[in-house]
């Protein structure tokens, strides 16, 4: 098992291998990139919203499907795309996007977590319905299998009604 620092350190050896520098790669997450010579200390920085995107992911797809990482993470951003977009008069959705002070896309915080398979998926969707308050989702559907891969939240501060439908379908962090 490679140490977090030894595996930095494959992949800056990759990313510098073609011809890129470390500034220009390795930046604070949530820190506008657009001035790459911008003294960070003298920028404010901006004011996170409290809202989280979860974003859910079937664990058989990769062990029992054998599906390669790179289709599973796009179809989690298949998801997490079209729940903004299908909920983006919600206010929620805007907060998220504008954030508190204008500057939403640079504090935009998002988990990816799993399931263990379609029924949990399913059944995660079903639990959403049934709460009290229930948090708006997108389920992605891949075509043309029509197979349920991921499932998106609307962004959300984390209400307990939802944690518990997590934990009553085997929902943890995805590694």
């Amino acid at each position: 098992m490679l140490s977090a620092k030894r595996t930095l350190s494959l992949i800056e050896k990759r990313i510098f291998s073609h011809g890129y520098h470390r500034q220009q790669i390795i930046r604070p997450m949530s820190i506008s990139t657009a001035n790459p010579h911008t003294n960070i200390a003298e920028e404010s920085l901006p004011k996170p919203t409290g809202l989280v995107m979860q974003i859910i992911v079937r664990r058989d797809l990769l062990t029992e499907h054998k599906w390669p990482v790179g289709p599973l993470l796009a179809q989690s951003a298949h998801a997490a795309t079209a729940v903004l977009h299908r909920f983006r008069d919600h206010p929620d959705v805007k907060r998220y996007l504008k954030g508190e002070d204008g500057r939403g896309w640079e504090t935009m915080r998002k988990v990816v977590l799993e399931v263990p398979d379609e029924a949990a998926l399913k059944s995660l969707a079903s639990k959403i319905d049934d709460m009290a308050n229930p948090v708006g989702y997108h389920m992605w559907i891949e075509q043309p299998e029509n197979t349920p891969t991921a499932l998106a939240l609307v962004p959300n501060k984390r209400p307990k009604g939802l944690k518990r439908a997590f934990d009553e379908v085997g929902c943890e962090l995805f590694k």
